[in-house]
């Protein structure tokens, strides 16, 4: 029988439910971290965004992530 909570997982290379769960967890606070960041930014411009979490960072490690998946 198909396990629904590690079926996905392992048709994409994990070990199981949590490595992906490491995974995807990660990506989602990666990118909640960068919108908070974004939206004080939004509402206080003088703040200024950290390196790490601009567009071209953000960017650069979503690719990294996708391609350390390959």
């Amino acid at each position: 029988m198909n396990n629904p909570f590690t079926k996905h997982a392992k048709e994409n290379g994990y070990n199981g439910y949590f490595s992906h769960f490491a995974f995807a967890f990660g990506i989602s606070l990666r990118i909640t971290l960068s919108a908070a960041a974004f939206f004080v930014h939004s509402l206080l411009p003088f703040i200024p965004l950290p390196k790490f979490l601009n567009l071209e960072a953000t960017i650069q490690y979503l690719i990294k992530k996708n391609l350390d998946t390959l």
